[in-house]
């Protein structure tokens, strides 16, 4: 798993069904089912009738940590990876404009482009070995790692870099908070 969630953690799902792919959900966990399972409650999905928020059980391969929070690259150029939060839930995507501030992403899970304001783009990071990484743009696949650099996109390094953890959490990076999270 490369992880060990506990209870009340907020997490990051992404099912792997057609359609939810690139797709993370914030969620609480509330219980290990298991070894290979999780029951979380979602904090932007509800049931079907609406009334309370949707609670299920995930495989382990779907659970990421929350996305760190002392990340806050924002000066994203064309073609960079990203994560945009549209429709309630982060979506990966690629820069296809940038309007200052605001940039226009093409979201892979339907290749619609959105506008999005730039508190609604984080930098799109992959959670792989109990290690969070910028898989770059490409067929990039080496791994770099930025303790003293912090996580950057394809287009200032060209390699795909790990993101060196204290408690998950990137280093050398500004503490300022990415709204929208």
């Amino acid at each position: 798993m490369g992880h060990e969630f506990k209870h009340k953690d907020l997490v990051e799902i992404c099912k792997k069904e057609q359609g939810f792919e690139g797709i993370y959900y914030n969620a609480t966990l509330l219980a290990a089912i298991g070894r290979n399972k999780y029951l979380v409650r979602y904090d932007t999905r509800f049931s079907d009738d609406e009334t309370r928020y949707l609670t299920e059980a995930v495989e382990a391969e779907e659970v990421r940590p929350s996305f760190p929070k002392n990340i806050s690259y924002t000066n994203f150029v064309v073609s960079d990876r990203v994560e945009a939060y549209v429709n309630f839930a982060w979506r990966v995507g690629t820069v296809t404009r940038k309007v200052d501030p605001n940039y226009y992403v093409r979201l892979d899970c339907n290749g619609n482009e959105e506008h999005c304001a730039f508190y609604k783009v984080r930098l799109h990071l992959e959670w792989e070995n109990g290690r969070w990484f910028y898989p770059g743009t490409g067929s990039q696949s080496s791994q770099a790692s930025t303790s003293e650099q912090g996580a950057q996109p394809a287009s200032e390094s060209n390699q795909a870099n790990t993101v060196s953890e204290e408690g998950d959490q990137p280093k050398n990076e500004s503490d300022q908070p990415n709204p929208g999270q």
